[in-house]
């Protein structure tokens, strides 16, 4: 296709330029400047709460992602993201004396259930609270008998292309970022024609290296300890990993981390890039198979057991991979031992990506299921320090579901006949034993 019709066609949101049928209803995201940027910013800056500092931000995936995207971009910026289920974090987090958002585009998202009833048993007041999820969901219906602060979102936009909608400023408003500097940062996110013909170049340079629907994508920085490294990561992984194909997020190239004025030309590029592997960009038909097993974990004990594993055949499949992943269930504090670890793996065995758990089920988990074959996976589960307790209203601790997601994602793994084998250890040290490195 023309380069003058594409931009034409993208400029009108024609839906019919992507596969699939999801573009029908996931392309509002090209119009969020114009919604949103102008009197929507001013009036919700003025009814946020104010009361405290500091702002905790409880969500996973695009419902999280752009919140570390803008904190990084502003130093000053007073926010944690807390996108985990490890029982050692939650039970380090202070809720008290804090604006807290609990961001769910669902609303039925179930890490983000679970701390805010965590949240609202120890500290967290509902003054505080602001509820960040499409019109109609549950987390609404519970914002308004709380008398929370609610924010509806934009039901025509995916979580991961939602950065520049209530889910990605209402955390920078909240983090300290003012009106003035946010229109001034995204002043360039207007969809254009000189914004779309930069996106497609880039989707095109991306691409010339794509060998039977796969190839590399250079990140230029890590998303272990760069928040625009990982928004980038999830967005390229989720919208282009499935059907066997997909570009795979690496740790490499010039350091280039993404700010939040680049994210309307990255989401565009991210969507023809999908395009040129003729899948749907908006999607994630692989995503929810790592789900559906937590539920019924969930009405028993769940034991800290994992299966026995063959270690000199998983260190063979580690060199025989097409890529390899680091699945780890940790606390949020340990991504600085995660990136130390992943960089030794990839130095012995080859193209190696790091993700926290459950992080990653709402992000590169696509990838690992959807993607190109010849994936393998160590998932890595460290015990937790903290006795369980059960989460106030449910018959499940913190505990439980972490492992409950970790061994329902292996079996996910399993069925789309991937590798996967999980281990358990006291920290990554011993991990790095077990692996060799």
């Amino acid at each position: 296709m023309a380069l003058e019709d594409l931009v034409s066609r993208l400029l009108a949101g024609d839906e019919t330029l992507f596969e699939g049928i999801t573009a029908g209803h996931a392309l509002g995201w090209l119009r969020h400047p114009e919604r949103y940027l102008g009197g929507w910013l001013d009036e919700t800056a003025e009814r946020l709460p104010r009361r405290h500092a500091r702002t905790i931000l409880l969500g996973m995936g695009g419902s999280s992602s752009p919140a570390r995207l803008y904190a990084e971009a502003r130093p000053e910026c007073d926010l944690v993201v807390l996108d985990t289920s490890n029982p050692d974090t939650i039970a380090g987090t202070d809720f008290a004396d804090a604006t807290v958002i609990a961001s769910s585009k669902s609303g039925s998202t179930i890490e983000t259930q679970a701390l805010l009833a965590h949240a609202l048993a120890n500290g967290l007041v509902a003054e505080d609270l602001v509820i960040i999820s499409d019109p109609g969901t549950a987390m609404v219906e519970l914002a308004r008998s709380l008398r929370a602060h609610v924010i509806q979102g934009d039901p025509d936009t995916g979580g991961r292309f939602s950065g520049l909608s209530p889910f990605g400023l209402v955390p920078a408003l909240c983090g300290g970022w003012s009106v003035d500097e946010l229109r001034g940062e995204l002043a360039e996110c207007s969809l254009s024609q000189s914004l779309i013909e930069t996106a497609a170049r880039e989707a095109a340079t991306r691409d010339r290296d794509t060998t039977d629907g796969r190839s590399f994508f250079e990140l230029g920085g890590d998303p272990m300890s760069s928040g625009g490294a990982l928004w980038l990561e999830q967005l390229v992984a989720e919208s282009t990993g499935k059907e066997g194909r997909g570009f795979i997020p690496i740790v490499a190239g010039a350091s280039n981390i993404p700010r939040p004025r680049d994210m309307m030309r990255l989401q565009v590029m991210a969507a023809l890039l999908a395009r040129r592997l003729n899948v749907d960009p908006f999607n994630q038909p692989d995503v929810e198979s790592a789900k559906r097993d937590v539920f019924s974990l969930l009405q028993s004990d769940v034991s800290w057991e994992v299966p026995a594993y063959n270690l000199d055949a998983l260190r063979e499949a580690l060199f025989r991979s097409t890529y390899n992943v680091l699945q780890i269930y940790a606390p949020l504090e340990a991504t600085a031992a995660l990136s130390t670890l992943r960089q030794r793996v990839e130095a012995r065995y080859g193209a190696t990506t790091a993700n926290l758990g459950p992080r990653y089920l709402h992000s590169t988990g696509q990838l690992h299921k959807g993607g190109p074959a010849g994936v393998v996976a160590v998932q890595i589960v460290q015990r937790p320090r903290t006795p369980p307790q059960r989460i106030k209203g449910r018959r499940y601790s913190f505990h439980d579901l972490h492992m409950a997601q970790a061994r329902s994602d292996v079996r996910a793994m399993s069925r789309a006949r991937r590798t996967a084998v999980q281990i358990l250890v006291d920290d990554l040290d011993e991990a790095a034993q077990l692996l060799g490195v």
